[in-house]
């Protein structure tokens, strides 16, 4: 596998994570804020905005380094073979 594919889907992963990480704290602020109040609450809400924020700066890196899909890439890569095979790069045949 391509280098480029191992680092999207490592980073496709992290950005998962985090968001489930940050539903559970945000989870957790609401069901201790009426018991311990709002000083724990307002602590796991704050590490949920984090996650968030992780999630989106992953999610910023992923769109550079995600892979091109092989279209975009290899197109000039496939007409130059194709026109030094043929000595064209039409690669349908004439109606």
């Amino acid at each position: 596998m391509d280098s480029r594919t191992v680092w999207h889907r490592t980073l496709v992963t992290a950005v998962v994570v985090f968001l489930v990480l940050a539903a559970g704290l945000w989870v957790t602020s609401v069901v201790l804020a009426p018991a311990d109040g709002r000083n724990v609450a307002g602590l796991f809400v704050g590490w949920a905005m984090f996650a968030v924020l992780a999630a989106i700066a992953a999610g910023i890196v992923d769109f550079f380094v995600r892979p091109l899909g092989g279209r975009s890439g290899d197109a000039e890569v496939i007409a130059a073979a194709e026109e030094a095979r043929t000595g064209s790069t039409r690669t349908q045949a004439q109606r």
